[in-house]
């Protein structure tokens, strides 16, 4: 993945500066624990020197995982008796979480209620919910932005 961002920094890099230059790009994985800046070293011929500037993540890429921010999951998936579903929230929110059939019918509201910041997690035993062998969809709602998952129960 981090060649791909070099190649896209690199075509950016020539059309704003309208010359050949070389660059490199690190960014920092802990997107959900805020840190959302990207540092790109710009390297033009030798005789200029190097550039190194920081630029925030979101004025340079749009990223679905940036924006997303929440870390939604649940294991184990396959479950069978019981999953522990998971979300990190960055700031207070009000939250619920419910399980849908894949026609849209609503078969449980698991969690209803606000929320502090933080990683949050939610032990569900299936077998309270009359949750059934099947494919099911997780949709977590936070501050009326909804996330969904799939689980599937054998």
């Amino acid at each position: 993945m981090e060649k791909l961002y070099k190649l896209i920094v690199l075509f950016v890099g020539l059309i704003a500066m309208n010359l050949t230059v070389q660059a490199q790009f690190s960014y920092s994985p802990f997107l959900a624990s805020g840190v959302k800046y990207a540092e790109i070293k710009y390297f033009s011929n030798p005789y200029e020197g190097n550039i190194s500037s920081n630029y925030d993540w979101n004025t340079i890429f749009s990223s679905p995982k940036a924006k997303q921010a929440i870390d939604f999951t649940n294991y184990p998936n396959p479950a069978s008796t019981f999953t522990t579903v998971g979300y990190t929230l960055t700031a207070k929110a009000n939250v619920v979480l419910r399980v849908i059939d894949l026609t849209g019918k609503q078969l449980a509201v698991l969690i209803k209620q606000e929320q502090n910041a933080g990683k949050q997690e939610f032990y569900w035993e299936l077998s309270k919910n009359n949750i059934t062998s099947g494919m099911y969809i997780l949709i977590l709602q936070v501050n009326n932005k909804n996330y969904s998952r799939k689980i599937i129960v054998q």
